[in-house]
């Protein structure tokens, strides 16, 4: 896919902080979320609308199950909107900068200009063994947030993160907890790597 180094915006041309001039298509890394993993995200949503919808248009159901019903529709609507947001999303990364495109539009900005850089984690399960990251970053008033399911994750956190340590960004205790959480789970899985390796060195 070849990417333009220029952008046109409300009919002015602004360089592409992710392109700029002399850099090849090779060197910018292109991401997204897997089908895979989207397909059931949006499969439960269209589940859950149709059958939240035809229990609040029952005529003889009671007035405040028909309403808790319209209510969670409402809720199923909003999250197949995000869902489709994040399926339809493609995030293009470079040493110098990076740039979300979706049904939205999109934003861009040079990693020189990030000012915030944060990381929360999400579970799904009370022991916290289960769930996902989310990483915020900012320039401005230009904001990227993506989430660890998100093809390429490991190397976009990495990049940003040498580069919040660049511009000196302070960040907050949950944001230094999560780091130091992944950086103790690819210690395990490199551990658990080298021990296979050995093992397999060893049966011959």
């Amino acid at each position: 896919m070849a990417i333009s180094p220029i952008e046109e915006t409300g009919g002015v041309e602004t360089v592409d902080p992710v392109k700029p001039a002399g850099v090849r298509d090779r060197d910018v890394q292109i991401m997204g979320y897997p089908p895979r993993l989207m397909a059931p995200d949006m499969a439960k949503s269209v589940a859950g609308l149709l059958i939240c919808g035809v229990i609040a248009l029952i005529p003889e159901m009671l007035p405040i199950i028909q309403w808790t019903a319209a209510g969670l529709a409402l809720l199923f609507i909003l999250y197949f909107a995000r869902t489709l947001m994040r399926f339809q999303s493609k995030i293009y990364v470079s040493e110098y900068g990076i740039r979300i495109s979706n049904l939205r539009g999109g934003t861009a900005f040079a990693w020189s200009e990030l000012s915030k850089f944060r990381l929360r984690y999400f579970s799904t399960r009370r022991d916290g063994r289960k769930g996902w990251f989310e990483l915020t970053l900012q320039a401005g008033d230009a904001k990227i947030v993506t989430e660890s399911t998100l093809d390429g994750f490991d190397d976009l956190l990495e990049i940003a993160r040498d580069w919040a340590k660049d511009n000196q960004l302070l960040v907050d205790d949950i944001t230094r907890t999560n780091l130091m959480r992944m950086d103790e789970a690819e210690t395990m899985v490199q551990a658990a790597a080298s021990s296979r390796a050995g093992g397999i060195g060893e049966g011959r």
